[in-house]
């Protein structure tokens, strides 16, 4: 792994806060997701870089070092992205668009619709492990829009100074084998499913999982097994009956394996649009939403089920316009 920036603001922050706990806090992180992250930086950097006990966390003289180098390179860092964002909005240079995304259904889409968009400009995209790297790469100006996934009662709360646009609250389906009793129904209760064991991928959102946990509590069970999995091998081992999974319902069935609702709905995603308001770019959100949009409801007429459970439903698309977090 490649120390970066975002590496070097982690280790600030616990220097800082001299917590892992109020460190994580004060990024927007979970204690557990920090803490991983900065085993993943002391590993690739080879030693030790904080001492960790009751009493918080303090710099080992190697961590002290490396604080040291990395307090120079955060300061010309912040006025080299200082002076890039002072750049005024009909600059010549304004033809690079930066997007990040956690992998998923609308992932292409995003990228699809920027280049739509401005066709003229240089598209890059960033995948990042988890929402919460990319909430701090937005709010850093080190990308200039992201396609945030989060949780109805599992929000991300934004940073000041980012702007948002939602895109839609969607149901959570599931996959099952072709060849399952319950392939059939047109909607299938959770409790149904309780003694199945859960295929998931190697998602790292803990926000999605709590959700999961909960949803499974109300049903009345707790999952049988849950294994993580490389997300290519999910739909063969789903569709040859080793297990199940769940699912965005804009997926689409592959052979073997069918898409299904879980009937009441017992838990959702909300996708929204999110840049930093102090861009050049910002200038660009309203139209681009408008099209993310357009192209997301082409996206669901295109998942044959979702489509149809929308219909049965009665359900019109669940869209608000811009705003800025202040």
């Amino acid at each position: 792994m490649d120390l970066e920036i975002r590496h070097l603001r982690v280790l600030n922050a616990i220097a800082d806060a001299g917590s892992i706990t109020r460190a994580a806090a004060a990024l927007g992180f979970t204690q557990p997701a920090l803490t991983a992250q900065l085993q993943r930086i002391e590993r690739a950097l080879g030693g030790a870089l904080f001492v960790r006990d009751g009493s918080g966390a303090r710099p080992t003289a190697f961590g002290a070092m490396v604080l040291a180098h990395g307090h120079g390179i955060l300061t010309a860092h912040d006025d080299l992205m200082r002076d890039v964002r002072q750049r005024g909005p009909d600059d010549s240079d304004l033809t690079a668009v930066r997007l990040g995304s956690v992998p998923g259904p609308l992932t292409a889409v995003l990228v699809t619709t920027a280049r739509q968009l401005l066709p003229r400009a240089e598209i890059t995209l960033h995948t990042c492990d988890t929402e919460e790297e990319q909430l701090e790469l937005l709010a850093t100006g080190r990308l200039d829009f992201g396609l945030v996934v989060d949780y109805p009662e599992y929000e991300l709360t934004l940073r000041p100074g980012l702007g948002e646009a939602l895109l839609a609250v969607d149901p959570v389906f599931v996959l099952i084998s072709e060849r399952h009793p319950l392939a059939a129904s047109p909607e299938i209760p959770l409790s149904a499913l309780s003694g199945e064991p859960w295929l998931a991928g190697e998602n790292k959102d803990v926000r999605m999982r709590a959700q999961f946990r909960a949803a499974c509590r109300r049903a009345g069970f707790a999952p049988r097994r849950v294994q993580r999995l490389s997300g290519s091998v999910v739909f063969p081992l789903v569709g040859q009956g080793h297990g199940v999974a769940l699912a965005h319902p804009l997926v689409t069935e592959r052979e073997g394996v069918v898409v299904r609702p879980l009937a009441g709905d017992p838990m959702a995603v909300r996708q929204r649009v999110v840049w930093a308001a102090t861009s050049p770019l910002a200038e660009h959100a309203p139209a681009l939403h408008d099209t993310l949009t357009k192209a997301y409801w082409a996206e669901a007429q295109r998942a044959g089920v979702y489509w149809e459970w929308l219909e049965g439903k009665g359900r019109l698309p669940t869209v608000a316009g811009p705003s800025d977090a202040e």
